[in-house]
């Protein structure tokens, strides 16, 4: 052998053997890619399925079995066995037609596993293209989306009924971004405002709303934004030609890192709300006025039976004692005057009796106190035994306070010899800075207070103390008694106007 073919036999050798090299590290390249493929198969979370061009089953793997609860042997004779019947027909059909075009099949059906419990899944199979480019079979894979399906099911029926409540409301309800874009606007805003027939999420106030009105909007939702609160705005704009009043609640809205993103909404009519508070107001006011009017013509009727005709009585009285007690009066004529002197004396005791249950003397000329004495005297005198505890400085209150106070004791106190048949009553009177509290229980025969009554006393009583600005509490049942406290600002609160808003603003949003 010449040296040319020995250089041409070694280089041979050569190149066979790193021909050989490289086959045995495909091989093992090769090997290594099965093996991973397999692990994968095997160990992957989801069903994989493989199957030859024609769409015969050749491999699925434990996540598949789980699934399905079929069978590698059940799953190559018949896998549409495990199919929902309902969605048997269009799966059928799709993966027929997959196999037919050799594209990919994508599918959201249901399976029934052999023991009758039902998975909804996603199935992705994909075609698989030889060297040659030529059909080799599809693989692909079967996801478990039932608990995700159902959650999404929740949320939106969650969602239908949160858009019912929303289009149900008789308020206006409405969600704006950071710039002002509503997000949300129920069918009660979109109503109240036919401008915003076309509503589409991302516009402004300024697209349905005067200037004026757009930019209170955008002030009022800057507070809840700047603030992070809760904020109750009494906003009055108009509305088909009138000024409407509305009272509006917005709050923010956080995303999960807690930070405000949007602002939400509820805006409520109140106008009539409102003109039935003026109105109540102003019935009130009359009320009191009516109540005071009632006080002064008492007080007045009171001064001319005192100071006309009981005094004419008394001088006449007098005049009489004076005759009886002269020696030369005829025998005849004293008995006829000693009646009259009688009849006229018992007169001017009920005259008196009279003016203390209109209006007492002592509480214009001696103060509340002694009026108080006055009531506990005549009950008293009724065989009621009255404890009566005063603290605090009760002539230091205003007039027209002593005279509620008078009146809810003189009420109170003819319940009682009335109706209570109690012979033990305890009283308290208390005085402070801000308040006049009074409390009156009885040890009676009681009452229902659920079983209306005939009378007006205690309703009248519960009147004037509401009218005060006061708080009025009953506590009454048979055979227990009757407690009433009452509780009086030394200082008149009006009552039944309306509140004063939160926060002014001058539309609603």
């Amino acid at each position: 052998m010449n040296s040319l073919s020995t250089v041409l036999l070694l280089i041979s050798l050569v190149v066979c053997a790193g021909l050989a090299l490289r086959v045995r590290n495909l091989r093992r390249e090769f090997h290594t890619l099965k093996r991973s493929f397999d692990t994968l198969v095997t160990e992957a979370p989801v069903g994989v399925i493989q199957t030859d061009a024609n769409g015969r089953h050749i491999l699925s793997n434990a996540a598949w079995t789980e699934l399905s609860g079929l069978s590698t042997e059940v799953t190559a004779a018949n896998w549409q066995q495990v199919i929902h019947p309902d969605d048997l027909p269009q799966v059928t059909a799709r993966w027929e037609a997959a196999v037919r075009t050799q594209r990919a099949y994508t599918n959201q059906l249901r399976l029934v596993k052999p023991d009758g419990t039902e998975r909804e899944v996603v199935a992705v199979i994909h075609p698989v293209q030889d060297d040659n480019e030529q059909a080799a079979g599809f693989i692909g894979v079967v996801l478990d989306v039932t608990e995700l399906s159902e959650a999404r099911r929740q949320v939106q029926e969650k969602d239908r009924l949160l858009q019912d409540v929303l289009d149900h409301s008789a308020s206006a309800i409405y969600v704006k971004d950071r710039e002002g874009r509503y997000l949300l606007a129920n069918k009660r805003h979109i109503e109240l405002w036919p401008s915003m027939s076309d509503f589409q999420p991302g516009a402004t106030a300024y697209d349905w709303f005067s200037e004026e009105v757009a930019r209170s909007f955008e002030a009022s939702d800057r507070a809840v934004f700047e603030s992070g609160e809760v904020h109750t705005f009494e906003e009055v704009i108009p509305h088909d030609g009138e000024a409407s009043t509305y009272l509006s609640v917005k709050f923010p809205i956080r995303n999960d890192r807690g930070e405000i993103t949007a602002v939400g909404g509820i805006s409520t009519d109140v106008s009539a709300v409102e003109q039935a508070h003026r109105q109540l107001a102003e019935r009130e006011k009359v009320l009191r006025n009516l109540i005071d009017l009632q006080e002064q013509e008492r007080q007045l009727i009171c001064h001319e039976f005192h100071d006309g005709l009981i005094q004419y009585v008394v001088g006449a009285t007098m005049l009489l004692e004076r005759l009886l007690e002269d020696p030369q009066l005829p025998e005849h004529c004293f008995s006829t005057l000693e009646s009259v002197s009688r009849c006229l004396s018992k007169g001017l005791e009920d005259a008196r009796r009279v003016i203390r249950g209109i209006r007492p003397a002592s509480l214009d000329d001696l103060g509340l106190q002694a009026a108080v004495d006055d009531l506990v005297g005549e009950l008293e005198a009724d065989g009621v035994t009255v404890e009566m505890h005063i603290e605090g400085t009760i002539d230091g209150i205003d007039d027209e306070l002593q005279t509620t106070v008078y009146r809810v004791f003189q009420e109170l106190f003819n319940n009682i010899a009335k109706h209570s048949n109690a012979s033990r009553v305890v009283c308290s009177l208390k005085v402070d800075a801000d308040n006049v509290r009074l409390a009156v229980q009885d040890f009676g025969c009681g009452f229902d207070p659920a079983v209306p009554t005939r009378g007006f006393g205690l309703t009248g009583i519960r009147e004037r103390v509401r009218l005060a600005g006061g708080d009025y509490e009953l506590r009454a049942a048979p055979g227990e008694g009757t407690q009433v406290q009452v509780r009086l600002p030394c200082a008149r609160q009006t009552t039944g106007a309306a509140a004063a808003p939160v926060t002014p603003a001058n539309g609603m949003s």
